[in-house]
């Protein structure tokens, strides 16, 4: 009779740990309430004002993993039987006109991050990626990096109206404190970077504020070439350490600083501009070329013409600069 073959106590432990996580994880797929989280998702966009559609719910390499996702501003304001139909996941959902041209997502992974204690995600967008994570038990803490987005893909043209080409790379990283239990923009700290390649506003349409008023303006085509960005941001005042764009149209340099508000669209520029631009693009502006002809001339160097913006981002004032003085 063949001897009995004992087999290690590690292999046993090591054999029923693995089976035990793989059993845990086949539930855990299996059982997850998806439909809960899709409705959540959409109740949260709604609330926002947003058509959040999201295509397939489920677990992937980098974590919980939603597909086909599509993001849109709703033209006429959320009414509750849209947004009762937008968390069922009905085929039968109105069109553009209703909902708003959608920004298309190739894909949204989320995962538990350690540093900090939160959520990581990561986003396949307009041919490349956002990534990131969010959380922090005291100061909420927000690292994101975008890499090699191409503005022409995502329908970003029919979700913001801008036609746009070129590459984009940044990186964001604030801390936030909590007031009355909600993260506070107004005290952050942080940096923002942004750069360009290529960047060109071939066309479309926007809808600016003037006169307290929205009004629709159609866009020419501009080249804003290679952008630099640079702000370093300390109790919720923005610094703008360095901003300039330089193209065959135009030339911008840019200083002074943000005044960030509880929300992003109320936040208070205070800077100043110098705009250099070719004969043949201000003739291209029309009547926004004739705007940048009766700015003065900058003092420091006459070749430059100097403007300054304040108000707010969602109501600004852009015109001649202080004193025709840059800081």
């Amino acid at each position: 009779m063949a001897a009995e073959t004992k087999i290690a106590r590690w292999k046993l432990v090591v054999g029923y740990g693995a089976f035990s996580l793989l059993a845990f994880v086949l539930c855990l797929c299996l059982t997850f309430p998806y439909d809960t989280l899709r409705r959540r998702a959409v109740d949260a966009a709604a609330d926002a004002g947003y058509a959040l559609r999201i295509g397939s719910l489920r677990p992937g390499l980098r974590g919980l993993t939603a597909t086909q996702v599509r993001l849109s501003k709703v033209p006429n304001g959320m009414t509750p039987e849209l947004q009762g139909m937008l968390a069922s996941n009905t085929s039968l959902l109105p069109g553009p006109e209703e909902l708003g041209e959608p920004l298309t997502i190739d894909s949204v992974a989320l995962r538990p991050s350690l540093l900090p204690l939160g959520v990581a995600f990561h986003l396949d967008v307009m041919g490349g990626s956002v990534s990131g994570n969010v959380g922090g038990l005291s100061d909420v803490q927000v690292a994101m990096k975008l890499s090699d987005l191409d503005p022409s893909k995502g329908n970003l043209k029919g979700f913001s109206g801008m036609d746009l080409t070129g590459r984009l790379n940044g990186s964001l990283n604030l801390t936030m404190p909590r007031t009355r239990g909600q993260p506070d923009l107004s005290q952050a700290n942080g940096q923002l970077a942004l750069d360009t390649k290529e960047l060109l506003i071939a066309g479309g349409n926007i809808t600016v504020p003037m006169y307290g008023q929205p009004t629709p303006m159609d866009l020419p085509r501009i080249s804003l070439g290679e952008i630099d960005a640079r702000i370093k941001i300390e109790k919720g005042l923005g610094t703008v350490e360095a901003l300039q764009a330089k193209s065959e149209d135009l030339e911008v340099r840019g200083s002074g600083t943000v005044k960030l508000g509880q929300r992003l669209d109320v936040s208070q520029p205070d800077m100043d501009f110098k705009l250099r631009a070719e004969p043949e693009f201000v003739k291209r502006l029309g009547l926004l070329g004739a705007g940048l002809s009766i700015l003065p001339p900058d003092k420091e160097d006459p070749k430059f013409r100097a403007a300054h913006l304040s108000g707010f981002f969602n109501r600004p004032n852009f015109g001649p600069a202080r004193q025709n003085v840059m800081r």
